[in-house]
């Protein structure tokens, strides 16, 4: 069964992430840690802090704000299973009502820091490629 500890860096990582601090979220990261986007038209595979700081840095500046909301799904041995629903804004229309994303996402954490992180279409997605029964 994964820990409330880890489920505790799944929501912190969440925060940080709204938060658009990159610096605060790299330290929930293993320094090997991988960010894989299994979807369809997904935005590739990173490896390491030195892929990662970018790849979010990315996401960060394409965006005029930014709010992820987080459920849990399932937990245990170290895997968290998420579905999540992001609200962004695009700076070309701040004023705008924003739009809605829905990932799911698949977390393997190892020594209290996530070694693994898969973004899939949504949150049954990811429960099913997890194989961890719903909580």
């Amino acid at each position: 069964m994964a820990t409330e500890d880890d489920i505790a860096v799944v929501r912190a990582n969440s925060a940080a992430f709204s938060d658009r601090d990159v610096d605060t979220m790299l330290t929930y990261y293993a320094p090997d840690a991988v960010v894989a986007d299994q979807r369809r038209h997904g935005l590739g595979t990173f490896t390491g802090h030195d892929e990662l700081r970018p790849y979010y840095l990315s996401i960060f500046h394409a965006v005029d704000a930014m709010r992820e909301q987080l459920e849990v799904l399932a937990a245990r041995d170290g895997v968290v299973v998420c579905h999540c629903e992001l609200w962004a804004r695009l700076p070309s229309d701040p004023r705008g009502a924003g739009f809605n994303a829905p990932y799911g996402m698949v977390l393997t954490l190892r020594d209290g820091r996530i070694a693994r992180l898969e973004v899939y279409e949504d949150g049954a997605s990811a429960l099913e490629a997890s194989g961890l029964p719903s909580s």
